[in-house]
């Protein structure tokens, strides 16, 4: 038997040695081999044993997982309960550790108490012998090799936001497409414009309206006479740009006399509005003859002024004259 085998004899047997307490508990250490090398990893069994009626019996001395104990690191530590052993309470603990450092190591012993007892069982030394890793010297160390530059493609240099950038000028393009598109094809609808009402036929058909509804006989003086009035209003502002809109009764007089296409009709405009003005301010009530006279002023002095019509033009001949010329009160 070489060395080797008998430390390892003498090293199992001192591990499994046990120390007792006076509580009858004992303690045992054993590790399932006692020569490693470095970084390998060990298992160490621990074992307490106490009568079957010591309660609370519990480890004093156990080191926990990722802390280091007597010179080699703790990696897991787990425990179980025997229950099949008659009249005895046994409780296993493996502790898988781990030496880094060449020589021997020896790890503490283990504890355990039971209940409040001041007395502790501890277990027999630990001995590990940690072998150093062999080199090979003559092993040619090659030095470090350079940094590898990485295999690249042309979309590797490509920012990740373009394609959203892309993704929105299309769309973008699209959308103006589109627009472009439904402008050709939308028809442009030409409005109609209505031809303007000559003053002349606008007043005429007025005044037939203003007839039909009869407002006067009915009572509605003021209504009649507020009509009347506005239809020759807007008459003389569209046939001789008087603003008659924005004058009172006098002043239309003296607009009429002043123009010399209304001139010799401003009399026959003058008691219509006369009229018109003490209905509507004084609340005069006129009679039936009053409002039929009223009314027919306001025909004549239509009538009277309305423009002249125009002759056609004669073949091979220049047109007639187109100025109108207002005609002679009947």
């Amino acid at each position: 038997m070489n060395l080797k085998g008998i430390f390892t004899i003498f090293a199992i047997a001192g591990a499994t040695a046990a120390a007792g307490a006076p509580t009858g508990m004992s303690v045992t250490a054993q590790a399932d081999t006692t020569v490693v090398e470095m970084a390998d990893q060990v298992h160490v069994r621990v074992r307490v044993t106490a009568p079957e009626g010591l309660a609370d019996v519990r480890p004093a001395a156990m080191p926990e997982a990722g802390t280091e104990y007597g010179g080699v690191d703790i990696i897991s530590v787990s425990a179980d309960t025997l229950r099949d052993t008659p009249g005895r309470q046994v409780y296993d603990y493996d502790l898988t550790v781990q030496p880094f450092d060449p020589g021997m190591v020896t790890l503490p012993p283990f504890g355990a108490v039971a209940g409040n007892s001041p007395d502790t069982a501890f277990s027999g030394i630990v001995t590990l012998k940690v072998l150093p890793v062999d080199v090979d010297s003559l092993e040619t160390i090659n030095p470090l090799a350079a940094v590898a530059e990485p295999r690249t493609r042309w979309y590797d240099y490509v920012p990740s936001w373009t394609p959203w950038v892309l993704l929105i000028l299309a769309l973008a393009a699209l959308a103006a497409a589109v627009v472009f598109y439904l402008r050709r094809r939308t028809v442009t609808v030409t409005e109609r414009r209505r031809k303007p009402v000559p003053p002349y036929e606008l007043a005429i058909s007025r005044l037939n309206a203003l007839a039909e509804q009869k407002l006067a006989e009915s009572g509605h003086e003021k209504a009649y006479y507020t009509e009347l009035v506005d239809i020759l209003r807007q008459y003389l502002e569209g046939r001789f740009g008087i603003n008659a809109m924005e004058m009172t009764s006098p002043q239309i007089v003296r607009a009429l006399r002043s123009n010399a296409e209304t001139r010799m009709n401003a009399e026959e405009m003058k008691p219509v509005l006369e009229i018109a003005d003490f209905v509507k301010f004084a609340k005069v009530r006129p009679l039936p003859d009053d409002n039929t006279r009223a009314f027919r002023r306001a025909v004549d002095f239509v009538e009277n002024t309305k423009p002249a019509p125009v002759p056609e033009a004669q073949e091979g001949g220049d047109s007639a004259s187109t100025k109108t010329e207002p005609q002679k009160q009947k």
